[in-house]
């Protein structure tokens, strides 16, 4: 604007200068003259303004700085400066197993039946609307540098009493994820709060609050090899340049012990069955009024699973490549004899995303060891029980691999491999066999159709999986997404060698889905 005005009053000097140059007509003087005292008062009036601007914008102060209001992001919802933005889907899914695990949508690798069971002789077939999600994230700027957010996240995959397949199919729906997040972009200082993925679940690009990079497959009960839960906790990070973040958090604690509700001890081929020591607690029912299900047990647990985990994301051209590692410390708690017992233990995993050709093909490598039954896909047990009530923890590892083809925009196709193993974890009173993948165990009865129960402990030493399949994008506009994919799925259970061997079993698996984004 004062650049606007001298120009107008040089525009006017040059009209007076030209006047005098010619003829001498006094009234043209006196005119011009004029004008130029107008210009002038104008002149100072707009500075006056400009003043009076800049001192009121040096009396904002940060903590005012609003969004704009009348602003929007096209796609989503705005109330009082906050953003919403929803997401989720409605699928359907067919499902087809050569063994029947009367399974829905998550395939429970380690209870693919022996021979010993009839259900290993017939087929499974269902369909099933569960695994459709429905998301909701609000974000909001305090100021220029702190962030605010909040996510939560549903499905259909809760199963009570009344959610019956018969007539209705009235499954109900269960939280994955509630969880808040204050960021501050100045510091890069990050915190979470709430209901999330565990830190040690893998991301694909940084450390990520609600993501997660798992294998892109149908079956809910993912690849072996992938190490992951959803569960309360904290989560502190911190941005160390644009590469690099670290990252520490405290979760909610929980052991699962071989057995479940009742820890468990096997069937010996000979001699006396195993007793566990009368003394022993190891978990706890919540009375009525306690919010948990009494058909549930809750472990005994006195500190949080604390896990740190360091993640890089270097800067290749137009290559993407993320490389992320983790530890985890667990201690598991029970109580015999009058005392109280603690069993330290340590985990380690890390997990790699990497673009072998640009926006084509993808890699991604999961790898993990330690004390990780209930964080594995087969699952395992995190522990068993000696007969005193010692805890023996169940020593996993784990590894995953798996190729993503993105062979048109519409189309990708994928194939992974996977496996999880146990080691054994067992102590004797003399001839007396306790733990888990106990050799004393009798398994004479696991390839004999409706041989009793006790013929067959067949504890699960290891789970592998080879799987393909495809998605394909249908439609995509301005009315959301349609997405179509199969997959298919060979897995093979091994047991542990007991009296009669070491049983295996295997299972076909294929699954089809229909899938629509409306908010993508």
């Amino acid at each position: 604007m004062r650049l606007y005005n001298v120009i107008l009053v040089g525009c006017l000097m040059l009209s007076v200068s030209q006047a005098f140059a010619e003829d001498d007509p006094a009234n043209e003087i006196r005119e011009l003259k004029a004008r130029l005292k107008q210009l002038e008062r104008r002149v100072d009036d707009q500075g006056r303004k400009e003043r009076q601007m800049q001192a009121q914008a040096r009396t904002i102060p940060t903590a005012a700085y609003k969004v704009p209001q009348d602003i929007c992001p096209a796609g989503k919802v705005c109330y009082r400066g906050v953003t919403l933005t929803f997401g989720g889907w409605v699928d359907l899914t067919d499902i087809y197993r050569t063994r029947n695990l009367a399974s829905d949508t998550g395939s429970v690798y380690n209870f693919i039946p022996f021979p010993q069971q009839k259900n290993y002789f017939i087929p499974e077939s269902r369909f099933s609307a569960r695994q459709s999600r429905f998301s909701v994230l609000a974000e909001g700027d305090v100021n220029p540098v702190t962030h605010l957010a909040g996510y939560g996240e549903i499905d259909f995959e809760g199963a009570a009493q009344t959610a019956s397949s018969v007539a209705t199919n009235s499954f109900n729906p269960r939280m994955r994820q509630l969880s808040l997040e204050i960021d501050r972009t100045d510091f890069g200082f990050h915190v979470l709060a709430g209901q999330s993925w565990s830190l040690n679940a893998p991301s694909k690009v940084g450390i990520d609050p609600r993501g997660v990079d798992a294998p892109g497959v149908i079956d809910f009960e993912s690849v072996p090899g992938f190490i992951a839960a959803r569960q309360p906790g904290i989560r502190l990070g911190q941005d160390i340049g644009p590469e690099f973040k670290i990252a520490a958090s405290a979760e909610n604690p929980q052991t699962s012990f071989f057995g479940g509700n009742t820890p468990a001890v096997g069937t010996p081929a000979a001699g006396p069955q195993g007793v566990l020591n009368p003394n022993l607690l190891v978990n706890l029912t919540g009375p009525g009024g306690s919010f948990f299900n009494n058909a549930n047990n809750v472990s005994l647990n006195q500190v949080p699973d604390f896990t740190v985990k360091a993640a890089w994301d270097p800067r290749l051209g137009p290559y993407h490549l993320h490389i992320e590692a983790w530890g985890l410390y667990r201690q598991m708690f029970d109580r015999f004899n009058f005392a109280n017992h603690t069993y330290d233990t340590g985990s380690f995993g890390g997990h790699v995303n990497a673009e072998l050709v640009p926006k084509t093909l993808e890699l991604q490598v999961y790898g993990a060891h330690g004390a990780l039954g209930r964080f594995t896909a087969t699952p395992f047990p995190d522990a068993a029980l000696a007969q005193d009530g010692t805890i023996l923890p169940l020593t996993i590892t784990a590894a995953a691999v798996g190729l993503i083809w993105h062979t048109l925009p519409t189309l990708d196709l994928y194939t992974y491999a996977g496996i999880e193993s146990a080691k054994a974890a067992f102590m004797d009173v003399g001839t007396v066999p306790f733990g888990y993948g106990n050799p004393l165990y009798n398994n004479l009865g696991c390839n004999i159709e409706s041989s009793p129960a006790a013929t067959c402990n067949g504890n699960t030493r290891e789970v592998r999986q080879v799987t393909a399949g495809f998605y394909d994008t249908v439609y995509q506009g301005q009315y959301g997404t349609v997405k179509a994919g199969v997959q298919y799925s060979y897995n093979q259970r091994f047991a542990f060698e007991g009296v009669g061997g070491a049983p295996k079993t295997d299972d076909n698996i294929v699954m089809s889905q229909l899938r629509y984004y409306p908010f993508n």
